[in-house]
Formats: C-alpha cells, structure tokens, sequence
C-alpha cells in the first residue's frame, strides 16, 4: 500500500512538473502580409507590415486578443497579487506628498497635494515652508469632473496660475487661468496645448500673457505636427490666442515636426527666446528685445544656429550676458556672450569639461553661477564659479548619483539642490543665507531603511575593441555568489542620454533578496561627454549593444549571478541596443522586458502619425545609402532569426504613443510568437490603450519585476 501510494505521489509530482513546462499560451493569431522594401537596390522584408495599420478593425481585435493574454498571466494570480500590494506599499509609503513644486519670482510655493489617501489632488498655495497652505483649487470643479491637474505654472508675482488639465483619454490638455486672490478660472479654456510634451507654459514679464506651444491639428486626426508658439493675454481674454512664431510667420521656416519653444525666466529678462526644439543635440536660437515683444513687433532674430553646437539646454540671460553650454571638440564647456553685441564663434569660456568629467547642469543666479560636474554620468559634484579663481567645490549634504538645481530667476539668489543615488531616495534641501543646506520637508520622498545594506560599486568592463564601459552594480553588500542569484541588467545609450543614478524601491526590494540590478552605461550614451554619444549611434550604434553583451558576461563570469539567471530591461530607444544584443548573444539573457520600446527604427519614415526627424538625428534615414545600411544593420525586427531560442518576454506598450508605433513591439511580439508554433513560452504584449509614451513605476514596474523574478526560476 505504502508503495501505491508512493507511486502515485511519484506521478501526479512528474506530471505537475511536465504540466508546468508544457506551459501553452492562446495566442490570437493574424495574417502576416509583408512585403519586400528596396531602397539602393538593397532589399528587406516587412514582416507583418499589415500592424502599422492601427485602424484596422482585425489588426486592433489582434492587440487586443494580445492584451488579453498578458492580462491572463497576471490576472487571479495570488503571487502576483501579493507582490503588487507589497510594492505599493513600498511605492506609496508615508511622506510628504506634495508634488509638481512650482515657485513664482516672489519665493511663493505652489503644488498639488491629496487631502487624504486615495483622494484627488488639489492645488495648494504656501506663502513661504513655514506658512498655512491654501487650497486654490479642486479639479473635479472643471467640466464634467473626470479632469486631473498635469501641469502647473504661476506668474512671477504670484497672481495667476496656468493650470493645464487632462484626462487620459483626451490627446490634448485644456489650459485654464486662475485667479489666486479670487480662485476663480477667468477667460475661456485653451484647447490645443500639450504643455508636458514640449515647452511648458511660459509668463511674459510683465504677468500678462502666457506664451505655450499650439498644436492645430485639433480635430478628429489629432496629431502634434505644425505647432507654433502662442501668445494668450488677460487683458483680451475673449480673443483667441495669437500665434507669434509660426512658419511663414516674418519670414520663419519651422519643420512641421518641431516644437518652438518659448523661454522667459525672470519680470527682469531683457529677451525672449525662442528654440525650434528636435531630437538633435543642438538647436537654433532666435531673440527679441522683451520692449519690442511686448509691444507686439515680432519682427525675430536669428541668434545662433545649429551648426554652432549650443546645447540645447536653454541658455540663461542675466543684464544682457547669455550664459550656455557647448560643444568643442569633445567637451563641454560653460561660455558665455554679451548679447548687445553677440559672438558665439569666440565666446568667453568659463569651465571646461574634460574626458569622463563633464558639465551636466548649470544655474546663473543674482551674482553667483554654480554648475555641476558629472563622472561616467554616475557621480557628480556641485561646484561654484569664481571669475580669477579656482571653482569652489560645494560640500553636498551626502555623495550624489545625481544632482538637480532649482532657483527662482537670475536676479535672485535662491538655490535648491536636490541629490538621489542608486540607493538613495531624492531629497531636496535649500541653500540658506548662511550657505549651509537645509532639508526640505514639503515634497519631501520616503525613506527605506530596510535597504541601508545595499550597496551601489562601479566597475569598468572592457568590450569587444578594449573600451572601458562603465558598469553600475546595486548589491547587498553582504551579497555572495549563488547559482540561484539573480539579475537584471538595463540599458539606454541613445541620444546622448547618461543613465545617472535614480532611486526605485521595488528594485531595491529586488536586490534585497540576494539579487543584482545593473545598468551599462553603453556608448550612445552622455555619460563620457559628445565622443561617447557619438560612437554609439548611426554607423556607430553596433558598439551599443556590444558594450551590453561585455557587461552582461562580465556579470556571469565574475559570479554575481548564476548561468542562465539574466533579465534585460529597455525602455524606448534602449530597446535597439537590448533588442540588438540578444539576436547577437542570446545565451546571455533568459527574461527580456521592455517599457514603450523602439524596435522598428527602419520603418518610422513610413508612418504617417510618428516624428521622424527624431529617428533621423539618431538613428539614420532610407533616404541616404550609408545611412540606410546603418538602419538595416540596428533594426531589432528586421534582424529576428526563427533559428534562435528568444528569451522570454514582456513589452508593455502605449497604444497612443505619438513617439514610437505600436506597430513595431507588435511585430517583434507576433514573429516570436511565430517562430514558437507550440506557444510554450510567454511572447506578451501588453498594450494600454489609453496611454501615450509613458510608463507607470507601479503598476508597470510590478509586472516587470514579477515577470522576470519568476521567468528566471523557470
């Protein structure tokens, strides 16, 4: 008896175990229509070229049947559930939760802020840290109360605020006025703004007007091409806002995909300046008198142009002294130009960036300039400008990943910083009359002291040529080799882009089990300065995804983590060169997750709805042999072979992205799914049908975790 029931135990135990390897997911299924690209005489195949047709009624029923499944594997699963609870009580841990800060000239405070958990978030107005916040506004007031506030921006005296309000499935935001005295909306809404995409919304010194980027196309097919910059007046608030920079406005030729972006600082400023802003490093740059602005003569002139390497970090005016970043050889260097009569072919160079040392930020204030000097992208120092003497190095309250700079204009002296880590949480502190840091409460993000045992080292790995590539690795520090030891790599190296620290408490929560989180600071990137972005991209971008596999193998073969025990994780551009380096060494990687990934980049020229000039700067373009070589060689789709064993794999995509086409994740999604007829493997697509090019470091986040935390076990 006692052996019947042995046997039986033996059974039921393989079956279960055969059971779960046999895993089978219903995949809905569609045509794959494709067809042959040539361009140069060069040809490619576009497998499934039928998906880039998101309006049609089989290929929408297709996500949505994809949606469906990636549900299902979340869905009623207990572990799951207890994971995700247990990172949003990570994610949503007691603090201050003030969010969107905003200053105006006079040193007032506006944010947004819940009245209790779970409830909506208000506008709230604070005279100064110490005073009685006021509740300027409720957003459920506005129209049919399904409104949510997404961006905010006062007037320099306080006055006024600009409120921009949205709703998810809404493509543009409304922008309304409030009065702060009365908190009364005055005028009429303004429709056609997206002022969290590009631009902001910007006051006119004198607090009479906002300036905002105006998109036109406002009607059934919304999309964001030929937008202008827009003038809105509170003294004519039944008139329709005013375009003052627009194509073929005063002799201006503006690219239909570009954003003109407006910038006033200061009821002080002396100019207005306006940046057709694109996905290249370096913009032009026209000026006005603010006196001639005002009185309405837009009559622009051409400051600099690209061609000239100014960084498009908008540079700062001070009593007629433009203060700015570029690019000289392979450097950054912090210049600047009197602007009554301009030189920015010999300008006068105040710092100087040097090799892995380089200028990341900068503020001009009333009679200080302080900037920050970033190393490998990883770590950076504050230090203060002194015209005949050496920079003052600024001792930061603690060792900073990252630093941020706030102030409230050039004519000012106030100054905050706010510093995070790897393992760090971001925290602000002010800049007092003493010089001393204080910390800042309001905003203020939680601490974890049960990850104080985590540690974050660099090491530096040499790739395929002998380039040192910098390796970021967040550890226990009492972290010992296993061959159950898991990891997670990241990676980015596009647009010149570093990948500096940042803080996440459920991948903290993750290396707090005994794993590893890395990130490889791949060429492409900014971490090194301009070279290192430029050997990283078009004819170059193949060193991405070898710096990757470098760093990956460094992982394994240094017994950080056991064989076969490799997630990658990639968020937009960074899919290229994750996406890229598992169709080149796909024994290194076992989970691949992607948030709104590029994986497509040939065929963006193609569809109508997406910007590719953005692509093209970057990337390449079909309409140039060499370039479209490049594009052929970097395109993860067009590189797929049915002859290798993909890695298991999560996308999570935004089906209104007006930056990358669904189209491409889904076309990665449906070949693997191809090439695995017996659907035992998790090829998932998870499309959120209402949101843009975002992510959501809860919800999405968990799922990421989840997926490749129990992926890695398989």
């Amino acid at each position: 008896m006692r052996y019947y029931f042995l046997l039986t135990f033996i059974i039921i135990f393989i079956w279960s175990c055969k059971k779960d390897k046999q895993r089978s997911f219903g995949y809905p299924t569609i045509t794959n229509i494709k067809n042959t690209e040539e361009h140069f005489g060069i040809p490619y195949t576009n497998e499934f070229g039928n998906l880039e047709n998101l309006k049609d009624s089989t290929v929408l029923n297709w996500y949505q049947g994809q949606d469906a499944v990636a549900e299902a594997y979340f869905s009623n699963n207990v572990e799951y559930d207890r994971i995700y609870k247990h990172y949003d009580s990570l994610e949503n841990r007691e603090s201050d939760p003030a969010r969107k800060i905003r200053y105006d000239e006079m040193g007032h405070i506006f944010y947004l802020s819940t009245l209790e958990e779970g409830d909506d978030e208000y506008l709230f107005k604070k005279n100064d840290y110490n005073s009685t916040p006021v509740k300027l506004y409720d957003p459920k007031t506005y129209l049919d109360s399904t409104y949510r506030i997404e961006y905010i921006e006062p007037s320099y005296d306080g006055n006024y605020i600009a409120i921009a309000m949205g709703k998810p499935e809404n493509f543009f935001n409304d922008i309304i006025i409030l009065n702060c005295t009365s908190k009364q909306i005055i005028g009429n809404p303004i429709k056609n703004a997206k002022p969290e995409k590009a631009g902001g919304i910007v006051w006119t010194p004198d607090n009479e007007s906002i300036l905002y980027i105006a998109y036109p196309n406002n009607g059934p097919e919304q999309n964001d091409r030929n937008s202008f910059t827009a003038l809105y007046g509170l003294k004519t608030l039944n008139e329709e806002p005013k375009a003052v920079f627009k194509d073929g406005l005063s002799g201006i030729s503006l690219n239909e995909e570009y954003y003109p972006i407006p910038i006033f600082r200061s009821m002080k400023d002396n100019y207005i300046f306006i940046y057709p802003g694109n996905a290249s490093d370096f913009w032009d740059c026209y000026y006005l008198p603010t006196e001639d602005f005002l009185q309405g003569n837009y009559n622009w002139k051409l400051l600099f142009k690209e061609n000239e390497k100014i960084f498009y970090d908008y540079g700062k005016e001070r009593d007629h002294i433009y203060y700015y970043l570029r690019e000289n050889g392979d450097n950054i260097e912090l210049c600047s130009s009197d602007l009554i009569d301009p030189d920015f072919s010999t300008p006068k160079v105040l710092i100087k960036g040097a090799a892995e040392n380089q200028i990341q930020d900068f503020a001009v204030l009333k009679n200080e300039i302080f900037y920050t000097i970033s190393t490998n992208g990883i770590s950076e120092v504050l230090y203060k400008h002194k015209s005949e003497e050496a920079p003052e190095k600024i001792e930061l309250p603690f060792p900073a990943g990252n630093v941020s700079l706030n102030w409230l204009s050039p004519y000012k002296s106030e100054l905050w910083v706010s510093i995070s880590g790897w393992t760090a949480n971001r925290k602000t502190y002010y800049r007092n009359a003493n010089n001393e840091f204080e910390f800042v409460q309001l905003g203020m993000w939680p601490n974890y002291p049960e990850y104080d045992e985590i540690l974050s080292e660099v090491v530096e790995v040499a790739s395929y040529d002998g380039t040192m590539i910098p390796l970021s690795i967040i550890r226990r520090s009492d972290h010992k080799y296993s061959p159950d030891a898991k990891g997670i790599i990241s990676v980015y190296g596009a647009y010149g882009i570093s990948e500096t620290p940042w803080f996440h408490a459920p991948i903290m929560d993750f290396v707090n089990q005994g794993n590893i989180y890395a990130t490889a600071h791949v060429r492409g990137g900014g971490e090194k300065g301009p070279a290192w972005h430029k050997a990283g991209m078009k004819s170059t971008k193949e060193n991405s995804w070898k710096d990757l596999n470098a760093c990956s193998e460094y992982l394994i073969k240094n017994e950080y983590i056991g064989a076969k025990k490799l997630g990658l994780n990639v968020n937009s551009a960074g899919a290229i060169a994750g996406a890229m380096a598992i169709n080149e060494r796909p024994d290194l990687y076992k989970v691949f997750t992607g948030f709104v990934p590029t994986l497509n980049v040939i065929r963006v020229e193609y569809i109508e709805e997406i910007d590719d000039s953005d692509s093209a700067f970057k990337f390449g373009t079909i309409t140039e042999l060499e370039s479209y070589k490049d594009l052929l060689k970097m395109d993860p789709v067009v590189n797929l072979s049915n002859t290798i064993d993909y890695p298991s794999t999560l996308l999570i995509i935004g089906f209104r992205d007006y930056l990358i086409s669904p189209s491409a994740p889904g076309k990665y999604i449906a070949l693997l799914q191809s090439f695995n007829p017996s659907n035992d493997k998790p090829y998932l697509l998870d499309v959120k049908f209402d949101a843009e090019h975002e992510l959501d470091w809860l919800d999405d986040y968990a799922r990421v975790l989840y997926f490749t935390d129990k992926e890695l076990d398989k």
